[in-house]
C-alpha cells in the first residue's frame, strides 16, 4: 500500500480501503478477506471508505485528473462494478466522507480546492434522491493540505478539522440542519498533515495531528469541540509518521490507523469509557 488506508464498519460487516503498492489502484477488502479491486481506477491519493445505509458502504478517491469518484459496496461485498462522479467537484488530494447519522443514506464529504485553490469545501450526498448539492467553501476556510470530517451522533455535529495557511490545526463545526458553519477556531498547536477527528458513541472525541518530528500526537475533545486533555506524543512505534495518521471510531474504542513500511498498522490509542 501507499499513503493512509481506511476502514469503515457497518452492520457487523469492516470495509477496509487503501491505494495499491505498485499499480494505483484502489483496493478493498471486506471482514479482512482476500483483497479485491472495482473496475479500472487510477489514483495518486489515499481513498477513503464510510458506512452507507444500513448495511453498505460508499468508497471515494481522487482520480488522475482531479475528478472525486465514488461507488457502493455491499456488506455480502456485492457492486455495481461502475464508478461515479461527484460533479462539478475537483481536487488533487484526498478527501473525506462522512455519514450524517446512524444508518443514513446521506454523506458529508470534504476536500481542498484543486491546485492553488487553497479553499476547504463541503457537500453533501443524498443517497435517497441520488443527488449532490452545490458546494460551499466551509465559513472562508483556507488549508495546506486535505481536511478532514467525523460525525458526531451525541452531539448531532459534523466536525471538520483542517491544516489552516499557518501550518496549525483549525477547527469548525456544524449542527445537522443549521443554516451554516461556525466560525473557524485555531487550537494552538502546529501540524505537519491533514489532522484528523473521530467520535465514540458517547461523544467523546479524538483529534490528531502530525508533530514537527513526524511524531503522531492526539487530544481528546467533548462532542463540541472543547478540549479535554492534553496533547499525548506517541512515540511507541519509532517510524516516521509524516503521511499522516487516519483515525476510526468502534463504539468507545479510537484507533489510529497508519502505514508503516507499506503495511498497515492499527492500534488503540484511546478509550472513550
Amino acid at each position: 500500500m501507499q499513503g493512509l488506508y481506511s476502514e469503515a464498519r457497518n452492520a457487523g460487516h469492516l470495509l477496509s480501503v487503501w491505494r495499491g503498492a505498485t499499480n494505483n489502484q484502489v483496493w478493498m477488502s471486506l471482514d479482512n478477506g482476500v483483497p479485491f479491486t472495482i473496475g479500472g481506477t487510477v489514483t495518486f491519493q489515499s481513498p477513503t471508505v464510510a458506512p452507507f445505509g444500513l448495511d453498505s458502504f460508499m468508497v471515494f478517491h481522487t482520480g488522475d485528473n482531479g475528478d472525486i469518484w465514488y461507488t457502493q459496496v455491499f456488506g455480502d461485498g456485492s457492486n455495481s462494478g461502475t464508478w461515479n462522479t461527484v460533479p462539478g467537484n475537483f481536487t488533487n488530494l484526498p478527501v473525506s466522507v462522512a455519514q450524517m447519522g446512524p444508518n443514513s443514506n446521506q454523506l458529508y464529504l470534504v476536500y481542498r480546492g484543486l491546485g492553488n485553490d487553497l479553499r476547504v469545501w463541503g457537500t453533501w450526498y443524498d443517497g435517497q434522491r441520488n443527488t449532490w448539492a452545490g458546494a460551499e467553501n466551509i465559513s472562508g476556510g483556507l488549508a495546506n493540505n486535505a481536511p478532514g470530517v467525523s460525525m458526531n451522533n451525541v452531539s448531532n455535529q459534523l466536525t471538520v478539522t483542517a491544516q489552516g495557511t499557518d501550518n496549525q490545526l483549525w477547527m469548525t463545526h456544524q449542527t445537522l440542519g443549521a443554516s451554516s458553519w461556525n466560525g473557524w477556531a485555531r487550537m494552538g498547536v502546529f501540524t505537519e498533515n491533514t489532522p484528523h477527528s473521530a467520535a465514540c458513541a458517547n461523544g467523546n472525541m479524538v483529534v490528531s495531528i502530525v508533530d514537527g518530528n513526524g511524531n503522531p500526537e492526539f487530544a481528546k475533545f467533548d462532542g463540541w469541540g472543547n478540549q479535554q486533555s492534553p496533547w499525548f506524543v506517541d512515540f511507541e512505534q519509532g517510524a516516521n509518521f509524516r503521511s499522516g495518521i487516519q483515525l476510526t471510531a468502534n463504539g468507545n474504542n479510537v484507533y489510529a490507523l497508519a502505514d508503516i513500511d507499506g503495511s498497515g498498522l492499527w492500534r488503540l490509542i484511546y478509550a472513550c469509557n
